[in-house]
């Protein structure tokens, strides 16, 4: 199996015209209605009449006669297992993929009638397993292996119809999870060849009242052949007998009975119609025979698509290092977590792939860990190939481990214990305080608020030596007005009070680095990095501080707030209190002056900290995708790569022409574009084997 991965992301702009389903959460619209689908349904018919009432008579014309000469409703069958592939044009830390395998379960559960609430079905009406079950696709349309979850542009949206992005919708059910907007969770295509839309805040396990994944189960129901429950019309006809005629669409969570068109009872706790995700539970007996027919006529090659598409993973060999830049005489340690269908077997490992000498041992023939020594100044590649007795399968890393000359001071850093991936944060925890005199400029916790705090310093724990602070990387969730403010990084030797109230000599001291800036400067960049790059780099010998102030009192609207992340073991957050100067923010939680509740905060900044002489820099801390920031940019794009290791990055102008070019063994890459003109850019970066491309918008 080829270890080489493209991922192409670009943004796509969601078109009209097509049909679409929705539920709309919070407010209906001026016809009562929270869905769309005979609107978009007649605009679609519009285009071509004839052709789309001619297709739609010949597909149930399809469906009716399977069923009539096929289907045995009392017959046990085989199960049906459809292939998923998820694609997700969000951030890792809005839809991880815990949220995908929750989904996924709740499909199946849902489908399969194993779901827990399963017991809510009124007796009156059919209830049924409907025989269909889903699992992540592991092998793509190239055949190579894949976990179905594939990670496009963040805060991106794909072409409603599917686009150039969609894997074969004939083998794979496509569900593209991104943010829809206006209220929409979900729309899909009866029996059409696209794909599955969920807006990210319905998908999987979420808060609300649609918390559940149902959007999905919803939505998957329509793209089977099903309609909603009461036919799009009043007391209209879903073409299923078992579902009760009923006049219109279920909201909420309503009371069975809750009878309409001279009904005993709606059965608004089936799963197409638009209650609350908490009340729905059911698919009937006629909606399954309608989902088989649909699987066995318009969609018959996804019927089957999983003796392929969901087979037993393939061998896949996987290393890693624990460090990947050392001096010539200074070790590696390499493990493995290879994965496949059956025990592997043999390892055969190379770490001197070219052969420029100096490596003990050059090979291993066993698992490990194993302890390499590199005595010679070079870039080394590195392979394995495991074995499993009837297959084997290499992963090499080219470029992987560079080796400095004898006594070279490589980079170190600290990401401030915060992980962009894996933590989740937010604006504040206390919100916005009072808008009541004397505290009429309200804001956030981590900006102008009513306990008339005016600066915020997060803490960072650092021992190394010899090193320097090369830059500093924020996430703001609040930036607004146009008051000054003051980005700033401060040593650790100002007085100050702890959590106990006592004075300590440990609080934000004097002022490293600052920059000047205007409360509202990064409204654009919200929840993206921002680079404050530090010239000339300051020499770190203990911890430090990184945040920014404003003055006492700031005008109006003037707020500007670094996210509050939490998990940490002790809180990180000093705040600059008036009359006071700064104080551990515990003191509030279960320090002398709290209720007992810890808070224990940190903030969202990043330090990246290295020799300056060589100009490589790394970030401590696990970036899941390589990150393109900001986004749109005015003057300075700044790439973030998930390891260190030498790669290269060019930067092409909508022309295709190259404007910029550069090779390093770094994991963070500054282009000035300062001298280019507004517009689309698209940045190519090469790291080790892997090649990725980012659109960003250049806008000064």
């Amino acid at each position: 199996m080829k270890k080489i991965t493209l991922l192409i992301s670009a943004l796509a702009i969601l078109t009209s015209g097509a049909f679409s389903q929705k539920r709309v959460q919070q407010a209906i619209n001026a016809n009562n209605q929270r869905c769309h689908s005979n609107e978009m349904m007649s605009a679609l018919r519009d285009l071509d009449p004839a052709t789309f009432d001619a297709n739609q008579i010949l597909r149930e014309q399809q469906i009716q006669n399977w069923i009539a000469n096929n289907y045995d409703a009392n017959a046990k069958k085989a199960v049906i297992t459809i292939p998923v592939v998820v694609q997700i044009w969000e951030s890792t830390g809005t839809v991880p993929d815990i949220r995908v395998t929750q989904q996924i379960a709740r499909l199946n559960a849902d489908f399969g009638r194993t779901n827990t609430d399963a017991g809510n079905t009124p007796g009156v009406f059919s209830a049924v397993d409907t025989e269909i079950q889903f699992c992540l696709a592991n092998v793509d349309p190239q055949g190579n292996a894949t976990n179905g979850i594939i990670r496009r542009t963040a805060g991106g949206s794909p072409p409603q119809s599917g686009g150039a992005d969609m894997w074969d919708p004939a083998l794979y059910l496509n569900l593209y999870v991104y943010t829809i907007g206006g209220g929409t969770l979900g729309f899909a295509y009866p029996n059409g060849m696209q794909a599955v839309h969920i807006t990210d805040g319905a998908f999987g396990n979420t808060s609300g009242a649609f918390n559940l994944g149902r959007t999905a189960t919803h939505e998957v129901g329509h793209h089977f052949n099903l309609s909603h429950v009461w036919g799009d019309a009043n007391c209209g006809d879903d073409q299923v007998a078992d579902t009760p005629t009923q006049q219109t669409a279920n909201y909420n969570c309503p009371t069975h009975p809750s009878a309409s068109c001279s009904n005993s009872g709606d059965m608004f706790m089936n799963y197409m119609d638009y209650v609350n995700d908490n009340c729905m539970n059911a698919f009937t007996a006629g909606q399954k025979a309608r989902m088989i027919a649909s699987l066995n006529t318009v969609r018959i090659a996804l019927s089957t698509s999983s003796t392929t598409n969901c087979a037993a993973l393939p061998i896949d060999a996987i290393f890693s290092a624990n460090v990947t830049t050392i001096n010539a005489g200074q070790t590696v340690t390499f493990t493995e977590s290879s994965t496949g269908p059956n025990t592997i077997t043999s390892w055969n490992w190379n770490f001197d792939v070219t052969g420029l000498g100096g490596v003990s041992p050059s090979t291993m023939g066993t698992q490990g860990a194993h302890v390499v020594t590199y005595n010679t100044a070079g870039t080394y590649s590195v392979s394995l190939q495991v074995g499993d007795g009837s297959n084997n399968d290499t992963e090499t890393k080219t470029g992987y481990i560079l080796v400095n000359p004898t006594g070279t001071v490589t980079c170190d850093s600290t990401a401030a214990n915060w992980d962009w991936n894996t933590e989740n944060f937010g604006p504040s925890f206390w919100g916005l305080d009072l808008n009541a005199a004397p505290f009429l400029n309200d804001g956030y916790i981590m900006g102008n608020n009513a306990y008339d705090d005016n600066g915020w310093a997060s803490k960072v724990s650092f021992s190394g030596t010899g090193k320097e602070l090369t830059d500093v990387l924020y996430v703001f969730v609040q930036s607004s007005g146009s008051g000054a403010a003051t980005l700033k990084i401060w040593d650790a030797d100002g007085t100050g009070k702890d959590l106990s109230d006592a004075t300590v000599l440990t609080a934000p001291g004097t002022v490293m680095a600052s920059a000047s800036i205007t409360t509202g400067q990064f409204s654009a960049n919200l929840n993206q990095f921002i680079a404050m790059p530090i010239s000339p780099a300051v020499a770190l010998n203990g911890d430090f501080y990184i945040g920014y102030d404003h003055p006492a009192a700031p005008g109006a609207g003037d707020t500007l707030a670094m996210g509050t992340a939490t998990g940490t073991t002790g809180n990180q957050i000093w705040a600059n209190e008036a009359g006071i100067g700064f104080r551990d923010v515990e003191y509030w939680g279960s320090g002398a002056g709290g209720n007992g509740t810890a808070l224990n905060y940190k903030g969202t900044v990043v330090a990246v900290i290295c020799d300056i002489s060589t100009g490589e820099k790394e970030i401590l801390g696990n970036l899941a995708n390589i990150m393109v920031y900001p986004n749109p940019s005015i003057g300075t794009i700044n790439i973030a790569l998930t390891d260190k290791v030498s790669s290269t990055v060019s930067v092409y102008n909508m022309l295709g022409e190259e404007i910029f070019n550069s090779t390093k063994n770094t994991q963070l890459f500054t282009v000035d574009m300062n001298n280019q003109p507004n517009g689309v850019y698209f940045v190519k970066i090469k790291s080790g084997d892997n090649i990725t491309t980012k659109k960003v918008i250049l806008s000064k």
